[in-house]
């Protein structure tokens, strides 16, 4: 994190841009392949794909949640304590905590109604989420400036 006010470093930043970008492709190509899938019409190499997405979704997941961590003792203090941008972070930083859950369960959930409606709610809200935080980047930039 930068000294002046709440911006993260270039290098920060970067690092979480590209693990939440391949968190929204990965995922949004393995909901894609997966629903050729289910109406076959998905070849052979899409299939063959579905298992790498999900590989390296989950490591793309793992790694932001572990960046997203480390802006707590800095960031998301300072932020929390100064009254700057502090509600729709803490709104961000619910849904990527939903996120995480819903993740979890899709991996351990055994009854296919409840995973099905948890793949769902997770395809939505990891569709959403990027929007919430280019909304929390820019309410930033604005609190900031006044």
């Amino acid at each position: 994190m930068k000294r002046r006010g709440l911006q993260l470093s270039r290098r920060h930043r970067r690092a979480l841009g590209v693990a939440g970008g391949l968190l929204l492709v990965t995922g949004a190509a393995w909901a894609w392949v997966d629903h050729l899938d289910a109406t076959a019409q998905a070849s052979d190499m899409l299939r063959d794909l579905k298992p790498w997405l999900l590989k390296v979704h989950g490591f793309s997941a793992m790694t932001f949640v572990f960046l997203l961590g480390t802006l707590l003792p800095g960031h998301m203090r300072r932020g929390w304590h100064m009254r700057k941008n502090h509600q729709n972070g803490a709104f961000f930083l619910a849904a990527v905590s939903l996120l995480t859950l819903s993740g979890y369960l899709l991996y351990y959930l055994g009854d296919e109604h409840w995973r099905n409606a948890t793949s769902e709610f997770h395809l939505w809200l990891g569709l959403v989420v990027p929007v919430l935080l280019v909304w929390h980047i820019r309410s930033g930039r604005k609190a900031t400036r006044n």
